[in-house]
């Protein structure tokens, strides 16, 4: 049985929704209107029930898990952990992350996108989506954050703007107009992430049952947000040039979708760009469908100048650009914007305050502090040299364990290819990769449909591990133990 849940969020107070959620089903536990085994509300029900974000209820019910509340059982929903649930979270969980033994017993997008940012037991990080620590700014955001300890303490007692910290929407305005993306500060909202800014499209201009156009392959991330929401989500093939545009086409007569989420500059999972030609006809068939497309363009810093923007094309008339800091600067430092024509930014503003209120100030302001102090432009061109050597080494790897490449990425982290002869899924080999300890990202979670296939994304700055390679070896010789 469902277990409702009895409690007013309030948003009037400094405390995080989260933390409001995460408190509440605690004290339910504690006062014993929450038993052991007692189903949990969905995630879309509970955010419909408080007028909250589903994003907002994913990060509480995760932390939940972590801290050994609760327990998630796939395909079933979020459950009140038992005793034996809390002592075997609560062993794993010494020093806040998971051990193997607690890790999922099969390779789900759940655990691609929750339990792996927590598991610090795997050896080898092959599938994952982020880079590590060492290639990041750690002397930026260190200096950063010796910079603001040093101002008044009043910067950090109050609620920030509802765009987010003004300075650095100035920022975002020259740092867009070199991309030729004409975004006044009022015209950007800044949020916690990409992820929330796309959540926040999401809310603002959909509803569930609406269809809504992706890649195929697209972001994982992105997928998980549109499920939640309730969208029927269609597959458009992604080209080298772009997206397949007898398919777009098709797919625009055939649904009338509402929206097209696409990352045009080195595209997640596949490493490569539009082309203008690609660009123009998209935006084309957008006007002529009267469909939104939402540029998810985290990588452009990453991207070959030169790179086509459809932001900058169509003047921000149907296109919403959405942009993060997460993968150059830290992903610690959750900060994201969106930006579009006036009077949508003002709609998502609100929704974003409705959602969760305003954004980490803090976090705005050493971003801010980061990108003004003058070295940032080094740390990409020394971050992207370093992409170029592990990309080119870890490609050429792949071929001489017999990989065959999907793609020849333009830059950027990530490669994706398949092994010759492959007749297991990618999904089981890559449950087989995680007993040895490797973790890969099998191609059907970058799938609308979740459909097998037997390609898997790798990142090149966690693959070039001898491990890796004698496990690809084993699994293309069908040496694998059943």
């Amino acid at each position: 049985m469902v277990q409702p849940l009895a409690f007013t969020l309030n948003r009037a107070q400094p405390e995080a929704l989260v933390d409001q959620i995460v408190r509440e089903v605690e004290r339910a536990l504690q006062r014993q209107t929450l038993h052991a085994g007692m189903r949990m509300p969905s995630i879309r029900s509970l955010a419909k029930a408080h007028g909250i974000s589903t994003f907002t209820v994913v990060e509480a019910y995760d932390r939940l898990v972590a801290h050994g509340t609760l327990v998630a059982r796939r395909g079933a929903g979020f459950f009140v952990a038992g005793a034996a649930d809390a002592r075997e979270a609560g062993s794993a969980n010494l020093g806040g992350r998971l051990s193997m033994g607690a890790a999922a017993s099969e390779v789900t997008n759940a655990w691609l996108l929750s339990e792996i940012f927590a598991d610090d037991s795997i050896a080898v990080k092959s599938g994952c989506g982020w880079l590590p620590d060492s290639w990041l700014d750690e002397d930026g955001l260190h200096g950063a954050l010796r910079s603001l300890s040093k101002g008044p303490g009043a910067h950090f007692a109050h609620y920030g703007h509802p765009h987010g910290y003004g300075p650095l929407r100035q920022w975002l305005t020259r740092r867009l107009g070199e991309l030729s993306i004409d975004a006044p500060p009022e015209q950007i909202v800044l949020t916690h992430g990409a992820t929330q800014a796309l959540d926040l499209v999401v809310r603002t201009l959909l509803k569930p049952g609406d269809t809504v156009l992706v890649e195929a392959p697209a972001y994982c991330n992105l997928l998980a947000v549109l499920r939640l929401a309730g969208l029927n989500v269609v597959g458009i093939p992604r080209t080298e040039a772009g997206l397949d545009l007898a398919a777009l086409e098709q797919a625009a007569q055939t649904h009338r979708p509402r929206a097209l989420f696409m990352n045009p500059a080195l595209q997640n999972p596949l490493g490569t760009s539009l082309t203008p030609a690609s660009a123009h006809r998209i935006l084309q068939c957008a006007e002529q469908h009267g469909f939104w497309i939402v540029e998810d363009d985290i990588y452009r810093e990453l991207a070959p100048p030169g790179t086509p923007s459809l932001a900058a094309m169509d003047g921000l008339s149907r296109v919403i650009y959405v942009s993060s800091f997460s993968k150059t600067i830290s992903p610690s430092v959750r900060v994201g914007y969106l930006t579009c024509s006036r009077d949508l930014a003002h709609e998502i503003a609100r929704s974003k305050m409705v959602a969760g209120l305003t954004s980490s100030e803090i976090n705005e302001r050493i971003v801010h502090a980061i990108l003004t102090e003058g070295r940032h432009r080094k740390h990409i061109e020394r971050l992207s040299d370093r992409l170029t050597r592990s990309r080119a080494r870890l490609i050429a790897q792949l071929q001489s364990h017999g990989v065959t490449l999907l793609a020849q990425p333009e830059g950027g982290m990530f490669v994706c290819g398949s092994l010759p002869d492959a007749t297991q899924p990618a999904r089981e080999l890559a449950e087989a990769a995680l007993l040895e300890s490797i973790m890969l990202a099998p191609g059907e979670f970058f799938l609308a449909h979740n459909e097998p296939c037997h390609w898997f994304r790798f990142n090149v700055a966690y693959s070039d591990d001898a491990r890796l390679f004698r496990f690809l070896d084993k699994a293309a010789a069908g040496k694998l133990a059943a």
